[in-house]
């Protein structure tokens, strides 16, 4: 049984304060411990890569808590999906509010800028421009209860504009688990 499927509310939750999690939606429609383990990201086809995914750290729950950008590649200008566990659910269209637990983490950087893993899950509706771009496009078409990695480019994410936590210009990496979509 998959991580996601043992733990029927758990999503990708980023850790932030309340106002950077409300700043992180508004934002978005506007433009480890000892016991960690690290899971390499891989395509549908089970390959892992090196190329411009990090590798994921989890706790024993599987909750994400890191990304380790060792050996990763310079982030490029394109938005990158990488589905790390694929769910059984039906495939996320837009229009459908989702709910799932994230880790927002910048290319190179150790700390996230946000996550829900330690509050509530996510809630937002999904392809309809509430939220980044790169969520709208990377997340459509994704089964419920997958794991998926993104890497936003700017363009696709908060462009120049300077965000709590998150520098203009920046690439962001974010874990996303799919919870639900309804």
């Amino acid at each position: 049984m998959s991580h996601t499927a043992a733990r029927s509310r758990r999503v990708l939750r980023v850790v932030a304060a309340p106002a950077l999690v409300l700043s992180l939606a508004l934002s978005l429609t506007a433009c480890g411990g000892d016991d960690d383990e690290d899971q390499t990201a891989s395509d549908t086809t089970g390959e892992t890569s090196g190329d411009w995914a990090p590798a994921i750290e989890t706790n024993e729950e599987g909750d994400v808590t890191g990304l380790d950008f060792s050996g990763t590649a310079e982030p490029g200008d394109e938005l990158e999906v990488r589905v790390v566990e694929e769910g059984d659910g039906a495939e996320v269209t837009a229009g459908q509010t989702i709910q799932a637990d994230y880790w927002g983490q910048g290319y190179g950087t150790e700390e996230p800028f946000d996550e829900s893993y330690s509050r509530e899950p996510f809630t937002a509706q999904i392809g309809v421009g509430q939220l980044i771009q790169g969520w709208d496009q990377g997340l459509v078409g994704v089964p419920v209860g997958s794991r998926v990695l993104l890497a936003i480019p700017p363009d696709l994410g908060y462009g120049d504009q300077d965000q709590p936590g998150i520098p203009g210009g920046s690439t962001l990496y974010f874990v996303l688990d799919i919870l639900s979509a309804a």
